[in-house]
């Protein structure tokens, strides 16, 4: 059975946020199998780009000392293996 993170109905800020706040949890508590991540396939579109899916993914890439990625048949699927704890990400100033 996988540790599953659901992302759906969130814009990509919260989506980042809640990800990173129970992967850092599930690593504290020891847990280095695959994490099941649900983001769907991208069902928030900017201009026909899905915008979740594709940003997650491209965190996970530039974050490739703290976590291994492994895509699924099923687009709306990342899996993700713990290495390490993630960083938080700094505040952007407005």
């Amino acid at each position: 059975m996988y540790n599953e993170i659901d992302l759906h109905y969130m814009n990509f800020d919260d989506a980042l946020k809640v990800f990173i706040t129970k992967y850092n949890r599930l690593y504290k508590l020891g847990e280095r199998k695959e994490i099941m991540v649900i983001h769907g396939y991208g069902s928030k579109y900017l201009d026909r780009t899905p915008v979740i899916r594709n940003k997650i993914r491209d965190y996970f890439l530039r974050n490739k000392d703290c976590v291994k990625m492994r895509l699924d048949l099923n687009p709306g699927v990342t899996y993700v293996t713990p290495l390490k704890p993630l960083p938080i990400p700094k505040k952007k100033k407005r």
